[in-house]
């Protein structure tokens, strides 16, 4: 194939062995004329003899794209080949993790001739330490909303323990020999559920849809197409900012999370309190007037 002749893909295109599709490719990423991806499912690696042939080479082949074409190439989570190392092309692709649906394989051509005078012309190379920033920062994002999704968790069933605190009932026995200053105490520590209860929904509201976003949703994209396989894109100047302003906006509603959980938590251990001391003196109180009848009836 006439590779600069290729339009830039806007769907996944498949690529069939014996009429069954077995990988897929994407032409011309945003932002990289010369590259395209190969993705390959978890599945092909596990047909029967298809797994010796899941090869670079082939998957060039499969495309009509020599391997003399190829500059430099990489699996995912590998350091980029060279176009000295072609041999490598022709050895079995390694399958991804169990828990990882694809193995994606990242390609980038020899420019043509007549692209390479306006090359001369572009920005240079991007830094590997740039590329290692970026990817930083995106960790650093998934580790705080990881830390959110445990914390979403456990307000969930703070949330539900205090519902069932604050509709909590008094048996017939502690109506009868429970001290009023005590009942007062636990109903004024009830009363701060309905206050609380609204801030536990907002989080979890917002945590849970947090990753909906359409900016996280680009920022992403952005992550898988071109940070990881190092494909340069024109925002890199800007992605930096962005990435930063998701880590504060991450902070800001994590640290929100935490100021709700513990006032809640502190709610919720007033209330046990003051119903074990309620429950504890009004049985104290129900033996001592037990006590005080037995004594009247022995007189």
């Amino acid at each position: 194939m006439n590779f600069s002749e290729q339009p830039p893909s806007k769907q996944w295109a498949a690529l069939k062995y014996r009429g069954e599709k077995f990988a897929e490719v994407w032409f011309k990423p945003e932002g990289e004329p010369f590259a395209l991806t190969f993705r390959i499912p978890q599945g092909s690696f596990q047909i029967p003899d298809m797994g010796q042939l899941l090869t670079a080479e082939n998957l060039l082949m499969a495309v009509g794209i020599a391997t003399e074409e190829v500059e430099s190439w990489r699996p995912e989570g590998a350091s980029p080949s060279g176009s000295d190392s072609n041999s490598e092309l022709q050895r079995s692709l390694p399958p991804p993790p169990q828990d990882v649906p694809h193995l994606n394989l990242y390609v980038r051509l020899k420019p043509s001739p007549q692209a390479v005078a306006p090359k001369k012309s572009r920005e240079p190379e991007v830094p590997e330490a740039r590329w290692q920033d970026l990817e930083a920062r995106w960790e650093a994002i998934l580790g705080l909303e990881a830390s959110m999704d445990t914390l979403r968790i456990s307000m969930e069933g703070l949330r539900s323990e205090m519902e069932a605190a604050s509709r909590k009932m008094l048996t017939a026995d502690e109506k009868v020999h429970a001290l009023n200053a005590d009942v007062a105490q636990w109903n004024k520590a009830k009363s701060r559920v309905v206050y609380a209860l609204p801030k536990v929904r907002e989080f979890i509201h917002r945590s849970t849809w947090a990753k909906g976003t359409p900016e996280r949703k680009k920022l992403e994209e952005l992550v898988k197409n071109h940070i990881r396989p190092r494909i340069p894109f024109p925002e890199m100047d800007k992605v930096g900012e962005q990435l930063e302003n998701l880590f504060k906006d991450w902070q800001v509603l994590s640290g929100h999370g935490v100021t709700v959980f513990q006032e809640c938590k502190s709610i919720s251990a007033d209330i046990q309190g003051a119903l074990r001391t309620l429950q504890s003196n009004a049985a104290a109180n129900a033996t001592k007037k037990r006590g005080a009848g037995a004594k009247g009836k022995f007189f």
